[in-house]
């Protein structure tokens, strides 16, 4: 469905009808999870050669030869975005929330940064209400901050001390709330294709003068896991923006609540991480927010179609 989407060019009316399915938008927003979790464990490996700034470059690049081939089938008439301005700003918000949230992965264990950054459903509701006007019930407030005691359990051992980690964490979330907010507005006139095209394209320049500070030119063995982590970004950028085409930024965010078992689980696999109990408790509360919110919404949906 969506690769037949990308090669029509998705018109206005489908992106309309796109919009009207808060189901499939929590599915997809799982999707998007799961790469996102991969990810995490892609820059953790990553890192032991490439910092994180010269990562979210080559991430850019990647996605956007990726995109390459949609975007010449589309020309340069389907590639004039409706709302440039926007695009710039959130854009510059993605950057800022993508390299913190990388620096954070080196700096601080992979499951306290993710959730550190399930604090984005809290920014990217309260951006919501600010930028789009969007009515939040109060079934989403209440999962939300639900969904945050939940993350302040798992960090509470933490909190006694304040690391740039953490505080790098949590400038990455804010931005991230701006950038997602965007996204939702992006889509009213900009189809999914441009949307990640341009949150690709125009990273770049500014991804690539931040990291000439202290590049690294990547050796054989590193190619294979920048390449990765590029392919792996990529799908999670195209699910997230589909997400948010198909329903409220502010009630799919809570699904991202789900990257913290499974980052947990990289970590103590792959990286001899191991989550102490406030992990496993705190991820109790995250999953039984956004559950009571899917479902919940799930029934208001049913309810206004019935109508």
């Amino acid at each position: 469905m969506v690769r037949g989407a990308i090669l029509a060019g998705e018109s206005e009316t489908e992106t309309t009808q796109l919009k009207q399915s808060p189901i499939k938008g929590i599915l997809w927003m799982a999707i998007a999870a799961i790469f996102f979790s991969i990810s995490v464990g892609l820059v953790r490996q990553i890192s032991e050669t490439i910092d994180a700034f010269e990562q979210t470059f080559w991430r850019q690049v990647i996605g956007t030869i990726i995109l390459l081939p949609y975007a010449w089938r589309l020309g340069l008439k389907g590639l004039k975005t409706r709302q440039l301005g926007t695009n710039l700003i959130r854009n510059t918000a993605g950057y800022i929330g993508i390299s913190f949230s990388f620096l954070s992965i080196t700096l601080i264990p992979m499951a306290d940064t993710v959730a550190l950054q399930l604090t984005l459903p809290l920014f990217t509701m309260v951006f919501a209400i600010i930028i789009l006007g969007e009515r939040v019930g109060r079934h989403r407030v209440a999962a939300t901050l639900i969904g945050i005691a939940g993350a302040l359990v798992i960090l509470r051992p933490g909190f006694v001390e304040i690391s740039l980690g953490i505080v790098v964490a949590l400038l990455a979330s804010a931005s991230f709330g701006i950038s997602d907010t965007l996204v939702r507005r992006l889509s009213r006139t900009d189809t999914t294709t441009l949307i990640v095209f341009y949150g690709f394209a125009l990273q770049i320049p500014i991804a690539a003068v931040v990291a000439a500070f202290n590049w690294v030119t990547p050796s054989l063995a590193d190619w294979p896991w920048l390449i990765a982590l590029g392919l792996v970004s990529f799908a999670a950028q195209w699910s997230l923006a589909h997400s948010f085409v198909l329903a409220e930024a502010s009630l799919v965010s809570p699904v991202l609540f789900i990257r913290l078992p499974m980052v947990a689980a990289i970590g103590f696999f792959f990286f001899a991480q191991v989550p102490d109990i406030w992990t496993g408790v705190g991820a109790v509360i995250i999953f039984a927010a956004t559950y009571y919110s899917a479902r919940r919404e799930a029934k208001i949906h049913r309810a206004n179609s019935a109508g």
